[in-house]
């Protein structure tokens, strides 16, 4: 009786160690899928930060040809109209 009261008992401990191990397994699985997703995530802010930037030097460079436009703009209504108050003198 005493054999199988410790054979039971080391079936258990067995199946404890199984348990343990099989839990220690799933728990590094997720420290290295966590490393991973931190890898990523931290390669993702990098590249929205150089978008970010790269934006900013783009939506620039647009004011400054709306406003050079707006120049020429100006520029041309100036030359038509002396033109047309050339036209009207003549």
């Amino acid at each position: 009786m005493d054999l199988i009261r410790e054979f039971i008992s080391c079936g258990s401990l067995v199946m404890r160690l199984e348990k343990f191990e099989n839990l220690e397994r799933r728990v590094n699985k997720l420290v290295e899928q966590f490393s991973r997703l931190k890898r990523e995530k931290d390669e993702i802010a990098g590249v929205c930060k150089k978008k970010s930037v790269e934006h900013q030097e783009t939506k620039k460079r647009l004011e400054k040809l709306y406003r050079e436009r707006h120049h020429i703009r100006s520029k041309l209504d100036t030359l038509l109209n002396k033109l047309e108050s050339i036209e009207h003198m003549g």
